[in-house]
């Protein structure tokens, strides 16, 4: 199992399971959706996408990625030509083929989301499959930002909740030999160049295995992509570091080899 980006790939082993944050500036949720997708479409592993925002998205955006038009163009009447749509076309009917291959995607409104449930949920999906060799699942669920949950008690009640199911994916993690990849809820755009920047390190550092943390290198390089350096660290120290690009005509974290 891979992440599909070579030079991440190279920094993390997703053959040792293992509990992984991604966190950072922008598009965190879409970096662990492109490698649940690289994981999945491309490497034929099982999948478990657990996620806030609506599925339809995430399907759409899978269209755009294969189909390689304009993702901002999809709402707007009359703007694709017969060439792109064709495309479109041809990259549904692609996926439909594939469709045992496509993430398992469950809907979890982040307001509302039932802790016990979700870690069922993911519970549940190792144990059905663990006779494979390799299983992964990805929450994009997590606000653990104390800056924005700490008006009153009751949200420090909900960020308690919220370590106590990462101590719990751990587990499940060790006991089922499950990759699981969460993403660090971050609306304010800090810059987050060091694992030490995110919130409650402290109470979920001996719970994560891995920490992702992705910066924009500067501002747009041109009017389609963003440039992202990507630093991994483990429990104690730095580990690595790559780049990734961010397309921003099609919604996708691509490969970036210009350094």
């Amino acid at each position: 199992m891979k992440t599909g980006f070579n030079k991440l790939d190279n920094i993390i082993n997703l053959e040792e399971p293992q509990v992984i944050m991604i966190s950072g500036t922008l598009f965190s949720n879409l970096l662990s959706g492109d490698i649940a997708n690289n994981v999945s479409l491309k490497q034929g592993h099982h999948v478990l996408e657990i996620v806030s925002c609506k599925k339809e998205y995430l399907i759409k955006r899978l269209i755009i990625n294969k189909a390689k038009v304009s993702y901002n163009k999809w709402c707007l009447k009359d703007k694709y030509t017969e060439k792109e749509l064709q495309e479109i076309g041809q990259a549904t009917v692609n996926l439909i083929k594939v469709t045992k291959r496509l993430p398992t995607i469950i809907e979890q409104e982040m307001n509302l989301y039932n802790l016990k449930k979700v870690a069922k949920l993911v519970s549940d999906y190792a144990k059905r499959n663990a006779d494979e060799t390799n299983t992964l699942v990805v929450l994009d669920i997590f606000p653990l930002n104390e800056e924005l949950r700490t008006v009153n008690k009751k949200d420090k009640r909900y960020t308690k909740q919220n370590i106590k199911i990462i101590k719990n994916l751990k587990q499940i993690s060790n006991k089922l030999k499950c990759n699981i990849i969460f993403t660090y809820d971050c609306k304010a755009r800090e810059s987050y160049n060091r694992k030490e920047s995110i919130c409650n390190i402290s109470r979920i550092n001996k719970y994560v295995d891995k920490f992702i943390v992705t910066n924009i290198e500067d501002t747009k390089t041109n009017l389609d992509s963003y440039i992202f350096n990507v630093d991994v660290y483990n429990r104690k120290e730095k580990i690595g570091s790559c780049k990734l690009k961010y397309d921003c005509q099609y919604r996708q974290f691509l490969k970036y080899d210009k350094y």
